[in-house]
């Protein structure tokens, strides 16, 4: 090396320049660590240069560095200065870069912007925010001071944008868009609603730029159309969400129709979402109904849950549970149906699911041979049925009138017929408690939509009421009949019919029609009594019943009607009549009549059903014998004085079996009655009084004829009589006839009363009398006597036979003539 003159004076003032500018810079560093920002000022450096050769050698300064600039690349911020040159031009060594907030507040900085050498770096993954930067040049191990903070750079937000906006209006759906200002090498996750939220399915996994990157995610079915958000999670922290609009109203999921109440008439509909429902308040308004089975309509709508319950009132058209035609529209409706989220349904005319079970229409029992036993239920159901071959078993009838039983069921779509096997039970035509049962069965009673039919029915009654028994009486046994009882097979309803309804023919006695009344299974004609003689048997009657919509019929209306039908004989032979006689005419009874209402059945009881009491005479019951309607009762004449009254006597009958009874059977019987008097005057004693000669007619004398009971006085002459006693022609008996006394000239059983041959002694004017409580006629022969054969009146000196008839206009009380049997006498007349 050249040292140049005056070395020595140069070296110490090199060594004088180090030791200043050692204290120099550790002034300035010492300043730097306290200081948060530079100081405008620039402090310079002195850096003494080495030389060569003889020179003396020149201290450099290191200036302050000018304000850096910063530019931010998404979570890159690239920040470039001037380089800074030494006072001897030669250029600084390295720098150091700071970063401070917006208040100037120093930050930590990332490691790409440290020890740098060059005039610029990139800070990656810078933090959010708005970021000043200052840089500082270094020389070795001397430092130049801070430059000037730079100006505001801002690291904008995270932020995911998608690429549409439109509103979801279905799922699944991959939504894409952009995220920016993530840091490059995050792994990203995707959330709904917030990062912690469910994960969604999404691309790509890991940030390839911290500018700007497409990504998409996945919004899978069943993602509520409540407002959401995607978040976009980097595993640095880094967060950006965007919001999401799912709009999806309630979809229809199902749509059914219901018969609820089974009756064959659809009458609710329910249509149920894919989501639970808002409150509804809109009414039937939003709905549209188009031909509704049976002509229903709509009445009310309720909602729960996912579920709008539509409820339909009933039409009065035909049931029916078929779907045929319908179907039902849902217009949108503010208050209608709509999810949580106010989202409005709709849905254009569609069918709804058939679910209504096919329903038995009129399902109504029958007894289709008109015997009184239910023998069919007939059933036409509300749709056409699907094939048919379940089992008898699936049925199950109950209570069946009369015990029948089930025999078959053929079914014709959309008919069934149920046969059922007569049973040996009572008559009856009534429902009662009679009930059919179908269980659901898989090849049964359905529709073609496979609707199974299941109930448990009481039939409607389609059985007409059958007359079982159709009845005469005679109620009060007077031997007319008075009433027609005529029961059916069942309960009847209140009947209101007019009396000719009903129609009679050769009524008993000529009776008609007084009134009818109905009770229970019962109709009863009371009869009005004919004029006609007494008969209580059936001969031609016949009654005829008309239909009449009051008149006979059960509580379902079914009208009972029936030609002529001639009526069960239920009236017992009735006595008529009752007769004590006389039959022989002797004075004492000897016979009682009884004359019945109708021919009387074989009869072979003899005396044993009756009683008779006080029998005149004393007589006793002999024989008992009938003949057609009259049974003779013989009697054994009594030893008591003759006597043809009633008087006291009684006659009764009781019931039996082989007594009197017509031809049905019916038992006649009576009490103890008075029979009629019958029993003719018979004449028991005849006395006469003598007058001065026995055996010959003088005025004063007296003939009296006792009589075996009282005679009506009316019937005998009175006062005065004519008595004419006769000889006849040739040599016959002489006779006596007494006006009004005699059954004309009866014989004296002798002669010589009247010697002259053919001539008559007539005394007019002869008194006639009733004495002994009338039973006894007295005649007194008159004072003058006239005719032929006055001068011949002779006188009869020995007893003769007179033989008395009585006149037959005699009677007794009863108006019953005199007995026509002679009472012959032995007796001189007069």
């Amino acid at each position: 090396m050249r040292r140049s003159p005056g070395g020595d004076n140069a070296r110490a003032l090199r060594a004088l320049c180090r030791s200043w500018m050692r204290s120099a810079t550790a002034m300035v560093l010492a300043t730097m660590a306290v200081v948060a920002a530079p100081a405008p000022r620039s402090v310079t450096a002195v850096y003494l240069a080495a030389g060569s050769g003889g020179g003396a050698s020149v201290a450099q300064s290191l200036p302050g560095s000018a304000a850096p600039t910063a530019v931010a690349n998404g979570r890159d911020v690239t920040v470039s200065w001037q380089p800074t040159l030494l006072s001897g031009g030669t250029p600084a060594s390295g720098y150091i870069v700071r970063r401070y907030n917006a208040s100037g507040v120093l930050q930590s900085i990332g490691a790409d912007c440290t020890n740098i050498t060059t005039t610029s770096c990139i800070e990656r993954a810078v933090p959010f925010g708005a970021w000043r930067y200052s840089v500082q040049a270094q020389q070795g191990s001397w430092i130049g001071t801070i430059s000037p903070l730079g100006a505001l750079t801002t690291v904008a937000n995270a932020s995911f944008t998608r690429t549409s906006t439109a509103v979801i209006t279905s799922l699944p759906v991959i939504d894409t868009g952009t995220i920016t200002n993530f840091i490059a090498g995050e792994s990203l996750t995707f959330r709904l609603d917030s990062p912690s939220g469910p994960t969604l399915v999404g691309t790509p996994a890991t940030v390839s730029t911290s500018t700007s990157m497409s990504v998409s995610v996945t919004i899978p079915v069943g993602t509520s159309d409540a407002p959401h958000s995607i978040f976009v999670v980097g595993s640095a922290g880094t967060i950006a969400s965007a919001p999401l609009d799912i709009s999806m109203p309630p979809s229809l999921v199902s749509l059914g129709m219901y018969d609820v109440n089974a009756n064959g008439k659809v009458d609710q509909v329910v249509a149920v979402f894919d989501e639970t429902l808002a409150p509804y308040s809109a009414g039937t308004g939003p709905w549209t109904l188009t031909n509704v089975p049976s002509a229903g309509t709509l009445g009310g709508v309720t909602v729960s849950g996912s579920t709008a319950t539509l409820t339909i009132i009933e039409g009065a058209g035909a049931a029916s549970t078929a779907v045929g035609g319908f179907t039902v529209a849902l217009a949108e409706n503010s208050g209608g149906i709509r999810d949580v989220n106010n989202h409005l349904a709709s849905f254009a005319a569609t069918a709804p699911s058939d679910l209504a079970a096919p329903a038995p229409i009129g399902m109504t029992m029958r007894d289709t041979n008109a015997n009184g036993r239910v023998d069919q239920v007939s059933a036409s159901f509300s749709e056409p049925l699907a094939a048919y071959s379940a089992p008898t078993s699936a049925w199950t009838l109950t209570n069946v009138p009369s015990a029948g039983t089930l025999a078959a069921v053929n079914v014709v779509s959309p008919a069934v017929t149920i046969t059922i096997a007569e049973g040996t039970g009572a008559i009856d035509t009534g429902v009662g408690s009679f009930t059919v049962a179908l269980a659901a069965h898989a090849s049964g009673i359905r529709d073609a939509a496979g609707n199974l039919a299941t109930f448990n029915l009481a039939p409607l009654d389609g059985a007409t009421p059958l007359r079982l028994t159709q009845e005469m009486f005679d109620v009060n046994g007077d031997g007319r009949v008075d009433r027609v009882v005529v029961t059916f097979s069942e309960t009847l309803a209140t009947y209101s019919a007019p009396n000719t309804v009903w129609s009679l023919a050769s009524a008993p006695s000529g009776a008609t029609i007084h009134t009818v009344s109905v009770s229970g299974a019962t109709a009863t004609l009371n009869l009005t009594q004919g004029t006609a003689a007494a008969t209580t048997a059936v001969g031609s009657f016949r009654v005829t019943l008309a239909q009449n919509a009051a008149g006979i019929r059960d509580a379902a209306g079914n009208l009972a009607s029936y030609a002529s039908v001639a009526p069960t004989d239920r009236a017992a032979p009735a006595l008529v009549t009752l007769n004590l006689l006389d039959n022989n005419g002797n004075g004492k009874v000897d016979r009682v009549t009884a004359v019945f209402s109708e021919t009387l059945s074989a009869y072979s009881a003899a005396t044993a059903p009756w009683t008779l009491l006080n029998v005149p005479s004393g007589g006793v019951i002999s024989t008992a014998t009938a003949a057609t309607a009259t049974v003779t009762i013989a009697l054994t004449e009594g030893a008591g004085a003759a006597d043809t009254t009633v008087g006291t006597m009684t006659v009764a009958m009781a019931a039996n079996a082989t007594g009197v009874r017509d031809a049905t059977g019916n038992l006649g019987s009576f009490t103890a009655r008075t029979p009629l008097d019958k029993a003719k005057p018979a004449a028991v004693t005849v006395t006469d009084t003598n007058g001065a000669a026995n055996g010959r007619i003088e005025p004063g004398d007296t003939v009296s004829i006792t009589f075996s009971e009282p005679l009506a006085p009316t019937s005998v002459p009175s006062p005065l009589t004519t008595i004419t006693m006769t000889d006849p022609t040739g040599t016959g008996n002489d006779t006596l006839n007494v006006l009004g006394i005699t059954n004309g000239a009866r014989t004296l059983g002798g002669t010589t009363y009247i010697t002259t041959d053919a001539t008559s002694a007539v005394f007019t004017n002869s008194p006639v009398s009733l004495s002994n409580a009338n039973r006894t006629v007295t005649v007194t022969v008159g004072p003058a006597c006239s005719g032929t054969g006055c001068a011949g009146i002779g006188q009869r000196t020995t007893n003769a036979n007179f033989s008395y008839i009585a006149a037959p206009t005699l009677t007794d009380e009863a108006g019953n003539t005199a007995a026509t049997q002679a009472r012959v006498t032995s007796m001189r007349m007069f």
